[in-house]
């Protein structure tokens, strides 16, 4: 299958997307954080039978631009407000995964009615209490600190590959999806070593950027149909997060997918594709 990539200058961002065509309704992909927007590809070629399919590389990650001042789902909004203008894809439909669902909601706050309809797999939606630093306290957002450590360079993309093979949260993913992470997310060096196209500090500002949003009062706006997916072994259940964001969003309904984490569009993207053809053809 053909794929044309492309990008759209956002604020003076350069923002890249893939696009597998496809002749039905404009649907736009969403990756999380640290991803890229060609993870999406055994979802999308599904997709691309029934829809346009075009997925973005938030800024920072794969071969988009980074920010020049900092990162902010508002931010990451406008410059999904962009793509959809510069393409003319008005009345899209719009799936995004964690930190991508979070930018869905951002979005559909700053432009009611520009997605018509959306998928939010996982999103990641903070409450302020999350992020209260005790007197004295350590930075209690643990996962930029964690990304902050994470290792960005590697001898070569197969020892990256065997590294991540073996550990969480890789260890449980389809292994055609995990190759397809190292080869598409990652570029070589000069020194014949290769590095990570979302290097572990931009990912940690987009971790940070989390602690900033406050994305429940806009949830009651965000009036287009919406399927909420969580991975029914998810960490996020244990906050009710399925149950309080069903409750908030006005046109909302949800679905568990066993025998996956936080991660299910890369440990059961077969299913997860299903389900968002289903909803999104509903």
């Amino acid at each position: 299958m053909t794929v044309r990539e492309g990008v759209v200058d956002s604020d003076g961002a350069a923002i890249h997307y893939l696009d597998w065509g496809g002749g039905g309704p404009p649907l736009i992909l969403i990756h999380a954080t640290g991803f890229l927007a060609a993870l999406w590809r055994p979802i999308a070629e599904r997709l691309a039978s029934r829809f346009r399919v075009v997925a973005v590389d938030q800024r920072g990650h794969g071969d988009s631009d980074p920010a020049a001042d900092g990162y902010s789902f508002e931010g990451f909004a406008s410059d999904l407000q962009r793509l959809i203008e510069a393409l003319e894809l008005e009345g899209a439909l719009a799936v995004g995964h964690s930190s991508g669902g979070t930018t869905i909601v951002v979005h559909a706050a700053q432009h009611p009615g520009a997605i018509r309809r959306a998928v939010l797999i996982e999103p990641i939606l903070p409450r302020p209490e999350w992020f209260q630093r005790p007197p004295g306290g350590r930075n209690p957002n643990a996962m930029a600190e964690a990304a902050r450590k994470r290792r960005g360079v590697w001898p070569s993309r197969e020892e990256l590959f065997e590294s991540y093979h073996a550990r969480p949260p890789f260890e449980s993913w389809r292994e055609d999806v995990l190759r397809l992470y190292v080869e598409e997310g990652t570029r070589e060096r000069e020194d014949g070593q290769v590095e990570l196209k979302c290097s572990p500090e931009i990912e940690a500002q987009f971790f940070d950027a989390v602690s900033d949003v406050r994305p429940w009062p806009m949830l009651p706006e965000m009036a287009c149909p919406s399927l909420l997916l969580w991975g029914a072994e998810s960490h996020l259940l244990q906050f009710g997060m399925d149950r309080n964001v069903e409750e908030a969003l006005p046109n909302a309904r949800t679905a568990l997918v066993a025998d996956t984490t936080h991660f299910l569009p890369q440990e059961r993207p077969d299913e997860v594709a299903r389900l968002i053809e289903e909803f999104l053809s509903d």
